[in-house]
């Protein structure tokens, strides 16, 4: 085992970690936009957490060009075959013990899932932002909160005349 490589591959997981940590971060900010209606911050959020995504994308890119050096795949099976022949034959991912390989990896996926977690609660508050203009823009349109204002070929539904919203 190149212990040169693994000694990379350890500083790499130690920066993405830093990386998914900004980036779960950077979510909550854009969590406190979203339910805050503020609109400003939310560009700021979005635009720090379209960095961050980058920059932890860009870092896993490099982990696994670091760990196919290292003779593995990029699977988390196969991360876990190269802590069982780096540190401890006998790792598993639910092994109590871990050594500072496995212990990184670990800190890494956590962080990873609390970031994919964060982000569908964001996607969720955004789809109910999306569903309470829809029902404003149906009420205005047609009188009705539960009417579509658009049929599924993007034009507007079927057997609704258009109503004028103003004069300009």
């Amino acid at each position: 085992m190149d212990l040169t490589e693994l000694a990379a591959l350890k500083s790499l997981l130690d920066r993405q970690i830093g990386a998914g940590t900004a980036l779960l971060a950077a979510l909550e900010s854009e969590r406190g936009a979203l339910a805050g209606f503020d609109p400003a911050a939310l560009a700021h959020s979005t635009a720090e957490k379209e960095r961050l995504v980058a920059e932890f994308d860009r870092l896993d890119a490099d982990r696994r060009r670091c760990v196919a050096r290292l003779g593995f795949g990029p699977a988390r099976a196969d991360m876990a075959g190269l802590i069982r022949a780096a540190e401890d034959p006998a790792y598993r991912e639910e092994s109590r013990q871990a050594g500072p390989l496995a212990t990184r990896w670990r800190r890494l996926v956590a962080v990873a899932e609390r970031c994919r977690d964060a982000n569908e609660r964001n996607g969720l508050i955004v789809s109910m932002h999306s569903r309470r203009v829809l029902k404003t823009l149906n009420v205005l349109r047609t009188g009705r909160p539960d009417e579509l204002t658009y049929g599924p070929g993007g034009g507007a539904g079927a057997g609704h005349a258009a109503r004028a919203l103003g004069r300009v």
